[in-house]
């Protein structure tokens, strides 16, 4: 396989994330918040996740596992952005529900990065900063009109950010080999999929009632 081929394939999956992501109620609030506790979930173990990546890559791979490093500072601190844009809202996020889709689609990484699979964690982060790149600035307009400023703060950093790190990421495929790029283009494709899954979830969570936590009794 070649990046042309991860290129192609890259293509594919967000061409189906977008018509995913402009088909959610972002509008409707409790939707919007309900998709802030769920991108909380992955967003407070990112670092850990890019950096625990970047340590499992062999020795002669050692600019890979500098760029995932590199990468992990870049993301620190966005999880309060998400805190603070719930709470202009009156949210707390913790009290909201962390859907099993949610769960799965990020703490999942793990098993590949303790198989030595770490090329399938390409794929994930090729799979989000593509996301932002591709749908950030409509999302962000969208829900910016309808919360304001204090509310998107999160969609406004990755709106900025994000265009870099995608042409880092794809910058980093020249050091994969053919059949670890073949690993990349699966963790495309898995990721997409659950991905797509979260927004469905938070969908029918909020049209059943079922976006907060359920309280245990005493």
């Amino acid at each position: 396989m070649k990046t042309t081929d991860i290129k192609k394939k890259f293509i594919e999956v967000q061409d189906s994330l977008t018509t995913t992501a402009q088909e959610f109620p972002w509008e409707n609030q409790e939707a919007y918040v309900s998709w802030m506790a769920q991108t909380y979930e992955y967003a407070t173990a990112t670092t850990r996740i890019l950096a625990l990546t970047g340590a499992h890559f062999p020795m002669h791979q050692t600019s890979l596992a500098t760029r995932f490093i590199q990468h992990a500072t870049e993301e620190r601190g966005h999880d309060k952005l998400l805190v603070n844009d719930a709470k202009a809202l009156g949210v707390d996020l913790h009290t909201l529900r962390l859907l099993p889709e949610a769960e799965a689609f990020h703490k999942s990484v793990y098993y590949w990065i303790y198989q030595g699979q770490t090329p399938v964690i390409m794929g994930w982060v090729l799979l989000l900063e593509g996301f932002a790149v591709r749908n950030g600035p409509g999302l962000h307009e969208r829900t910016e009109k309808r919360f304001g400023k204090k509310a998107t703060s999160f969609m406004r950093v990755h709106t900025q950010e994000d265009p870099d790190h995608v042409d880092k990421a794809f910058e980093a495929l020249n050091g994969f080999s053919s059949a670890e790029l073949e690993r990349v283009a699966h963790g495309l494709e898995v990721y997409a999929k659950l991905y797509a899954n979260v927004y469905t979830s938070i969908t029918a969570a909020v049209a059943s009632g079922e976006t907060k936590r359920t309280k245990i009794a005493a």
